[in-house]
């Protein structure tokens, strides 16, 4: 399904209120994830009086995502942020979950971490039966807790707090990440909140590998903790050219692919220690992005 312009569906007197909020700020810094929100800042910014804001447009994926797409005449307002680009075959940006260093493979627990990213989307339901065959334990997202069955004593299941939205702030104002809590009693689940990433990383960072569609987070995390992607059908286009690169680079192998070999534990090394050899070229988003907002505040 393609991606559609979204204003008439949002609450106009909320938006009002939040650019209201932007101009008693004067705020002139953007970080966009989302082309969604291109219409609102250029409404923003003609109420500045034309006033020049500095926005990076972030590309989540390796070609520009749909949401960007359907606003082709507010593309040249922003700074393009690439993390890895399908074109370029390249690593541009890079954003590390943690300061951590990545966990040796053979420190690691022979499991599988098992999702359908942030939305719970794509085949990762109709691959648990086949991998519950294989050596390997499994870490299961699940986003209802009839999906927590009890399968092999060594698996585990996972579940995000259903009560936080992307908009919860803490107790102080701050958003938070989401809470995650392993279900162990379906009566009782206790969330764990991390305030500085997603608590489901440190189990990744724990994990041989990744069973997941090619989303940008999952990238994300792939990449933080050097661990490879075993890459399911992706979702629409933009996850296609995510799939294509990270086989590129040699971080990560297609379901069938990795099938063909038995599932053997072996492929998933070699793809570690592609991900562990790269060359550093990537940029360090997050800092350079400090960087430049220090420079232009103090300039």
């Amino acid at each position: 399904r393609m991606a559609r312009d979204v204003q008439e569906c949002l609450d106009g007197e909320r938006v009002q209120k939040l650019i209201h909020h932007w101009l008693n700020q004067k705020r002139e810094n953007f970080v966009v994830w989302s082309g969604f929100w291109l219409p609102i800042i250029e409404r923003y910014r003609q109420l500045m009086g034309g006033t020049r804001l500095h926005v990076d447009h972030c590309r989540i994926d390796a070609e520009i995502s749909a949401s960007f797409k359907i606003y082709p005449n507010l593309q040249a307002n922003g700074n393009s942020i690439w993390l890895w680009n399908w074109a370029e075959k390249k690593i541009v940006h890079e954003i590390f979950v943690t300061d951590a260093a990545p966990i040796p493979f053979t420190e690691r627990e022979d499991r599988l971490i098992v999702h359908g990213g942030g939305w719970g989307i794509g085949t990762y339901q109709s691959k648990i039966l086949e991998l519950e065959q294989t050596r390997y334990a499994l870490g299961i997202v699940v986003h209802d807790l009839i999906e927590a069955k009890q399968r092999k004593t060594q698996d585990r299941s996972f579940m995000l707090d259903p009560a936080w939205h992307p908009w919860t702030r803490d107790s102080g104002g701050e958003h938070e990440f989401p809470p995650i809590g392993e279900v162990v009693d379906s009566l009782e689940i206790e969330y764990r909140r991390n305030p500085n990433f997603h608590e489901l990383h440190n189990v990744i960072r724990r994990s041989k590998g990744i069973v997941s569609k090619p989303g940008g987070c999952t990238l994300i995390d792939s990449l933080s903790s050097a661990t490879p992607v075993v890459l399911l059908e992706p979702y629409g286009y933009a996850e296609e050219s995510n799939a294509k690169i990270w086989e590129h680079l040699g971080f990560g192998i297609s379901y069938p692919a990795w099938r063909t070999t038995g599932f053997d534990i072996s492929v998933l090394e070699n793809l570690h220690s592609n991900i562990m050899a790269r060359a550093r070229t990537g940029i360090d988003y997050p800092r350079a992005y400090a960087g430049r907002l220090l420079g232009r505040l103090n300039g």
